[in-house]
């Protein structure tokens, strides 16, 4: 609880209101002056831009600290803060180019959720492609392989002489004739 002082007259505690007033509102002007020069207007909520026409261009851009999230489905508040950056750009004309090159500026190529077409990024568009149709060449000419018949085991003409079989064949036709 604030104790107030009654010895102090009517003109300090005039002073010090009017001091304490001055500082608020210097405060305040110091932070509309640095929310306008970012670009954050505080009439967001008063421009004639619709929820689905700011999500039209959310979902074309992808939230740059989640991976794998359009800025239309993310729920962090920098991605709050994004959407009202469309909503205003929106409500000044410009189109969802400018706006997404605006966005690529700030967060880098990732925010548009793939690699532009141009330089090294090509390889990441062709090599799927190229990947998948030589892995379907290489699985056409292995099934043609695995699909012919075996060839056939040369047979000899004349049967070896008994002399000439091993132990182990003399053993099974001895068996052989036992039970046969």
């Amino acid at each position: 609880m604030v104790k107030i002082d009654s010895t102090r007259s009517p003109l300090t505690w005039a002073l010090w209101l009017t001091g304490l007033l001055a500082l608020v509102g210097i405060s305040f002007w110091f932070i509309s002056a640095t929310a306008s020069a970012q670009g954050i207007s505080p009439t967001v909520g008063e421009t004639d831009v619709t929820a689905d026409e700011v999500n039209q261009v959310a979902r074309e851009l992808w939230c740059p600290l989640c991976s794998g999230v359009r800025l239309d489905g993310c729920e962090l508040k920098a991605c709050d803060q994004m959407k009202e950056i469309i909503a205003i750009k929106l409500s000044e004309g410009e189109d969802t180019a400018s706006i997404k090159s605006y966005f690529v500026d700030q967060y880098g190529p990732q925010v548009l959720g793939a690699p532009p077409l141009e330089g090294f990024n090509w390889l990441a568009w062709i090599l799927p492609f190229a990947v998948m149709i030589g892995g379907g060449v290489f699985l056409w000419l292995r099934s043609k392989h695995w699909m012919r018949p075996a060839a056939a085991l040369p047979v000899e003409s004349t049967p070896r002489a008994v002399a000439e079989k091993s132990e182990y064949e003399r053993k099974l036709d001895e068996e052989l004739k036992r039970y046969g």
